[in-house]
């Protein structure tokens, strides 16, 4: 048996039994509910003209082609969305499987490049993943940008194919941003590795890479004007360079995003304990780094990389925060808390055995966060939503107005504690294009028809308002006040 076979089986065993844990703890993602954008995808992508536009504009235009595909052709029922966030799983401990294999390189143990594989499925940007179908082409990019990273790390170190390893990195990472801008800086995470494992943050390499990121980004930045110039559309607030509001992002992204990453898997269920944890491993690993190296540019640049990581959403219009565009800053900062823990193990027989209960905490902790505030929400949303939208007559009904739920809602009516960004604890509901799609996808799903471009009621004849704003009208309108509704169900 040769070592290359052995190695094979090893890999091969990884994702069996990765994919049995990740799948038997988020069992939730295989129950039947819409999350969010699905709710405007599924319904529009045959039915829209101008469904391209939304991700021209944000210069995302093959994310368009993604989605019309997925949700024009591939997917015909709400039911069948579940194929696409199984789907999002497999890909995922595939990418999970892609990192155990380069640490196994690095010369960490086979345990040890496991823990931290297994590590990255509790992190709730991949529970956001695979629990929510909008989401499901980012894993896929993940994997194409490790890579990029890997071909990227050749490029610098070796004298080798250097020209063909900068192109073959470069068209990776170029096309990825045309997709999904914030996840192609998962390409330095085969830099950060090698970097931490080897103790080795040379300046001259880094400086190369700053530089190659702002040629990617620069071609694109350019292309994307193009694209607009030609398509004469005017780009999103999310694609719009915010240089003026760079220094403000910035201290917004150590004081509130980097304490949520510091937090893992329990910022929702445990959050002062896991801040706490989170904060005495991060801080250790860049004391102990400090200790090992006597090097005050050694600490800044492992300090830079995790701002570094994050620097398309720092550089973007958007100013909100959400775990799904932060995958590779949210693998750093785990992998910075791993090795702190890692070299304590090693100097203590004691600590290597208990050490081995946070990894199963923080698998409980996501299991608890996709099934419970996130799939077991939608799923009693969905249910809900459907049984009374399939009691209108739509032959009698020219309009409907829906009073919708606020933002928050179920943390108001005492449901669940806490939420967060829209991506746990909220409901679909909230946005008020969810409902008027959903309607009209219930309504098709029910009729006789099999045409994806036939309207069977329209969601332009839909009005949705709030409580606060609803106005009584002398119209004959059905009225279907989802506050009420939602109220009753959830205290069930």
């Amino acid at each position: 048996m040769t070592l290359k076979y052995k190695a094979n089986k090893v890999y091969v065993l990884y994702f069996v039994l990765a994919f049995i844990i990740c799948l038997s703890l988020n069992f939730g993602i295989l129950k039947d509910y819409i999350f969010l954008d699905a709710n405007e995808y599924l319904y529009t992508a045959t039915r829209n003209s101008n469904f391209h536009h939304e991700f021209i504009q944000g210069g995302r235009p093959l994310l368009g082609f993604w989605c019309e595909y997925l949700y024009g052709y591939v997917c015909n029922t709400i039911s069948d969305l579940k194929w696409v966030r199984l789907f999002a799983l497999s890909v995922s401990v595939l990418f999970s499987s892609q990192i155990f294999r380069y640490l196994l390189k690095l010369n960490l143990k086979i345990y040890e490049s496991a823990l931290f594989s297994i590590l990255i499925l509790t992190l709730p940007t991949f529970t956001v993943y695979y629990g929510w179908s909008a989401t499901a082409e980012i894993p896929v990019l993940l994997i194409l940008n490790f890579y990029a990273g890997q071909l990227l790390l050749k490029a610098l170190t070796k004298t080798k194919n250097r020209i063909l390893h900068f192109f073959f990195a470069f068209t990776i990472i170029f096309t990825s941003l045309f997709i999904y801008q914030s996840v192609v800086m998962v390409f330095l995470l085969p830099i950060v590795f090698i970097g931490v494992i080897k103790n080795e943050f040379k300046i001259r390499i880094w400086l190369q890479i700053l530089l190659f990121t702002l040629i990617c980004f620069l071609a694109y930045f350019i292309s994307f004007k193009i694209m607009l110039n030609y398509t004469d559309l005017e780009a999103t607030t999310r694609s719009s360079l915010s240089i003026i509001d760079l220094p403000k992002k910035v201290i917004k992204f150590h004081l509130i995003e980097v304490i949520t990453l510091i937090k893992g898997s329990g910022f929702l269920v445990a959050s002062i304990v896991s801040f706490i944890i989170g904060l005495f491993a991060f801080s250790g690993f860049f004391i102990k780094q400090y200790i090992k190296n006597k090097s005050i540019l050694s600490s800044l640049i492992i300090s830079l990389i995790i701002a570094f990581s994050y620097a398309p959403n720092i550089l973007s219009g958007q100013s909100y925060f959400s775990l799904r565009t932060i995958a590779p800053t949210a693998i750093i900062v785990l992998f910075y808390q791993f090795y702190f823990f890692r070299e304590l193990s090693i100097k203590n027989t004691l600590f290597k055995k208990t050490i081995l209960i946070i990894p199963i905490i923080l698998l409980a902790y996501s299991s608890h966060n996709l099934n419970n505030y996130i799939a077991e929400v939608q799923n009693k949303e969905y249910k809900t939503a459907k049984t009374v939208f399939l009691k209108v007559d739509i032959n009698k009904t020219n309009q409907i107005t829906f009073i919708r739920p606020e933002y928050g809602f179920l943390q108001k009516n005492e449901v669940l504690k806490n939420g967060f960004s829209g991506e746990f604890g909220n409901l679909s509901s909230v946005k008020d294009w969810a409902l008027p799609n959903l309607f009209s996808q219930v309504v098709w799903e029910n009729s006789t028809s099999t045409d994806k471009t036939e309207e069977i009621f329209s969601p332009k004849n839909i009005l949705v308002t709030t409580e606060e704003n609803y106005i009584p009208s002398e119209n004959n309108t059905t009225v279907i006040n989802f506050v009420t509704i939602f109220k009753g169900a959830f205290k069930n």
